[in-house]
């Protein structure tokens, strides 16, 4: 760590300190040791000029006065802090007490000879354990101040008249202030690494425990970035990351703003998007910052952590105009063998030297990389391991329950032709309802089987399911696509495909129709579904939105959810005993093509 590293230590503090309720018991809990050590120092130096009664050598019985106060002193501070739920608060008074009294102890026993001299080390050991650099530096000048003002007024015998009467060493006079200026450095470099390796540590602990799998992906990256913005004082953050099995990349938009209703955005790069953010570069971590005239000045570190010198980092204009900014952070984050990607962190408030900031944002990428991973293998093995489990219950229905059925139709069937007189309607009427039975069921197994569908394959599928409703019922049905080469997102595709399936069911069990046609059409950025039959119809005439299907309680339930999931919109327009036609549409977002 450089001597740069102690600049801005304060705004490093305060971050570290609001990111966690738990930092401010780590501060009360440095009061309390710090009191309980004030105690043992006012004792052990009252046993000491008690056993040594030679020091000091005038004003013993002041001296002993004042120790004696100063132990009781050191008592009630402990007494006090135990009791009291904020000690922090009284760091400062502390603080600025400890430096009075030890000015008392040493201004009525020979001043820079004093044998107190070390309790203005204890002081500065005090404000090194519980800040930083700059406030330890700032105690041990008003200490240095104290001993040199104190050897002023402590003259030689003859010279100047003071607070007492003696004289002292040159020497020590000028050394003692000299002893507490290093002192003073040395403590500050230490308590500012102490502190900084607690900070990184909280920050990365913290980090890690927002990776939680039933949380979800999403709110697990807003919790990640959340916690490093909130770090370096930032409100702005990019992840861009592509996936190598089918290099489709997306881009998280992180904006933490009093005006940002929503803080994560995530949109899909396009391929000639995708290298302006994840270009090709030997640094795994860099800070780039612009200067005047169009320069930039960066410090970046190979996988390795070594230093890469001369090496230019180039933005492209794209990414410069839609992301500006003054500075930035980057680091490289690989997610297992199929995803990696970039992370950038714009404008952030440096608490220490680029290099060891560089090195510090190599090491928290690398640590959170593999939390999210988790999250992200979990999430993927939970829906994989449900669409197993459906498929398992879909194929014992299919063999065990439903081939039952079917053998059972088939011996009703065979009996309804040998039967004859007044039990023949009747068993008619079983073969009819155990028909239509068996159709729910296969239409229940149909759902209940997962429908992972990839890009490019919704037609075809869409084109299978409506031939085999066709088949299954005797209802004539037409599939019409409007459009070629449509792209859209799995989920996307499933939740169409799941609100074709439910619409066809409702239209065999409800509608009475003999006509059905599906037709998909993408054009001016929005896909629209089409469902029309020649049917009964619904319970109203004429043309219901959603917004109206919910006050009037009807329309189909699990399509309305489905479009409201998808959000979409969903008009029905309905002629009593002339047929319906339901209209679902959104918008292509960037994600979706």
């Amino acid at each position: 760590m450089a001597i740069a590293d102690f600049t801005g230590f304060s705004s490093f503090r305060d971050s570290a300190e609001s990111g966690e309720s738990g930092e401010s018991g780590e501060y009360d809990h440095t009061e309390r040791v710090l009191a309980a050590a004030r105690i043992l120092l006012a004792a052990a130096a009252f046993i000491a000029i008690y056993i040594d009664p030679t020091d000091p050598t005038r004003y013993a019985a002041l001296t002993y006065g004042l120790l004696l106060t100063y132990i009781l002193y050191s008592v009630g501070v402990l007494v006090f802090l135990t009791f009291i739920i904020t000690p922090v608060r009284f760091q400062v008074p502390i603080c600025a007490a400890d430096i009075l009294w030890v000015a008392l102890l040493t201004a009525f026993t020979q001043g820079p000879n004093s044998p107190f001299f070390v309790f203005f080390t204890f002081v500065l050991v005090a404000s090194a354990y519980r800040w930083g650099f700059r406030e330890t530096f700032a105690t041990g000048m008003i200490c240095s101040g104290l001993l040199i003002v104190e050897g002023v007024f402590f003259a030689p015998e003859g010279g100047a008249t003071g607070l007492v009467e003696g004289s002292y060493e040159l020497n020590r006079f000028i050394m003692g202030p000299a002893y507490l200026v290093i002192i003073t450095v040395l403590l500050g470099y230490l308590a500012q690494a102490d502190k900084r390796a607690k900070a990184e540590t909280s920050l990365i602990a913290r980090a890690m425990a927002k990776a939680q799998a039933e949380l979800g992906l999403n709110q697990t990256i807003e919790g990640v970035l959340g916690e490093i913005l909130q770090f370096y004082g930032s409100d702005r953050a990019l992840l861009a990351v592509i996936d190598s099995l089918s290099g489709r990349a997306y881009l998280v938009n992180y904006e933490d703003r009093m005006d940002t209703l929503r803080k994560v955005r995530i949109s899909e790069l396009q391929p000639d998007a995708q290298p302006a953010y994840l270009f090709d570069s030997v640094a795994h971590a860099w800070f780039l910052s612009r200067i005047e005239q169009g320069g930039v000045k960066t410090v970046a570190i190979d996988d390795h952590g070594k230093h890469l010198h001369n090496l230019a980092i180039r933005l492209s204009d794209g990414f410069l105009f839609a992301h500006p900014f003054k500075s930035m952070f980057s680091a490289r984050m690989v997610f297992g063998e199929e995803l990696c990607g970039r992370l950038y962190i714009l404008d952030p408030v440096l608490h220490g030297s680029r290099e060891t900031e560089v090195h510090f944002i190599q090491r928290f990428t690398r640590a959170v990389s593999h939390s999210i991973y988790n999250v992200y293998l979990w999430r993927r093995i939970r829906s994989k391991v449900g669409a197993m489990e459906r498929a398992r219950i879909a194929r014992d229905l299919h063999d065990g329950v439903l081939q039952s059925l079917v053998g059972l139709e088939l011996q009703i069937g065979h009996h309804q032709e040998l039967m004859s007189g007044q039990d023949r309607p009747t068993m008619r009427e079983i073969y009819v309802f155990l028909q239509n039975e068996i159709r729910n069921l296969r239409e229940l197994v149909t759902r209940l089987r997962s429908v992972d569908l990839r890009p490019g394959e919704m037609v075809p599928f869409l084109v299978d399911v409506v031939e085999r409703f066709g088949l299954d019922t005797g209802i004539a049905s037409r599939f019409v696509c409007d459009s070629e080469d449509i792209i859209l997102r799995p989920r996307v595709s499933s939740e169409i495909t799941a609100i074709v399936q439910e619409a066809l069911a409702n239209v065999r069990k409800h509608s009475g129709a003999r006509n059905v046609l599906v037709r998909f059409a993408c054009s001016a950025g929005v896909w629209t579904l089409f469902i029309e039959d020649d049917g009964c119809g619904f319970d109203f005439d004429g043309k219901l939105s959603l917004t109206d299907l919910d006050e009037t309680r009807k329309g189909p339930v699990i399509i309305k959810e489905r479009v409201r999931l998808l959000k979409g919109e969903l008009v029905i327009e309905s002629t009593p005993g002339a047929g319906s036609r339901l209209i679902i549409s959104a918008p292509i977002r960037p994600c979706d093509t």
